[in-house]
């Protein structure tokens, strides 16, 4: 039988521990959903190998389907190929690109940008929010999530994104997920049920510290990972 997958992951080695990266959390997801072997491999972002640094430019996730293949770095590509490799069951997703798009943008904007655009920002994330809420009440009767009651394309995507910003939005700007926006509230409890988000879910404090280590290098104006 064939190896699983490794895919390498933000994490703490010695602890052996998931850390906080949502394009990973994007690509475990897809395999979670997938039912499909892989081990996590993970890596310590303070100490990135060489061998990383070649293969994506130190940025994770990276998959490894066995000994002799290549490298495989972008969670954009990783998700693509995981559907053309394994069609079944099917995560294709007809949840219009243009909904949920600028969630992360604008979050990353409130959280690191300039206080005094903190205002328009937030209105951008609301929009952002209202969209998302929006389709999803829309498409309530086939079920909770942009995949109905399963996992598609969109949700592997856009719920990652939503969890950072719901965590680190109110705890450093103390900013709440609005109550009008009822179906993402039904959503965020949907997906936290269901044992594919259990197993990959890296916890609240771990999206803290990762968030909390950003706003220091952006005030550092060292960039981010």
């Amino acid at each position: 039988m064939a190896a699983p997958t490794t895919v390498y992951v933000k994490g703490d080695p010695a602890k052996n521990k998931l850390l906080d990266c949502p394009f990973c959390h994007r690509v475990l997801l897809t395999y979670e959903a997938k039912k499909l072997p892989y081990k996590m491999e993970f890596i310590d972002f303070d100490h990135k190998p060489a061998w990383l640094l070649e293969a994506s430019g130190g940025k994770v996730p990276v998959i490894k389907e066995g000994p002799d293949s290549p490298y495989m770095p972008d969670s954009d590509v990783i998700v693509v190929h995981l559907e053309k490799e394994h069609p079944q069951p099917s995560m294709a997703s007809s949840v219009p690109p243009e909904i949920g798009a600028k969630l992360f943008p604008s979050f990353r904007a409130i959280l690191l940008g300039p206080e005094a655009e903190a205002a328009d920002k937030v209105a951008a994330l609301e929009e952002a929010l209202a969209g998302m809420d929006g389709y999803l009440a829309a498409h309530a009767a086939q079920g909770p999530l942009f995949g109905g009651q399963h996992l598609n394309a969109t949700d592997c995507s856009l719920a990652p994104k939503l969890y950072h910003a719901v965590v680190a939005l109110k705890h450093f700007k103390g900013w709440e997920l609005p109550a009008k926006f009822a179906a993402v509230h039904t959503y965020l409890a949907a997906l936290k049920a269901m044992p594919e988000w259990q197993h990959v879910d890296y916890g609240e404090p771990a999206i803290i510290a990762g968030w909390e280590r950003h706003i220091r290098q952006a005030a550092a104006g060292t960039g981010h990972h």
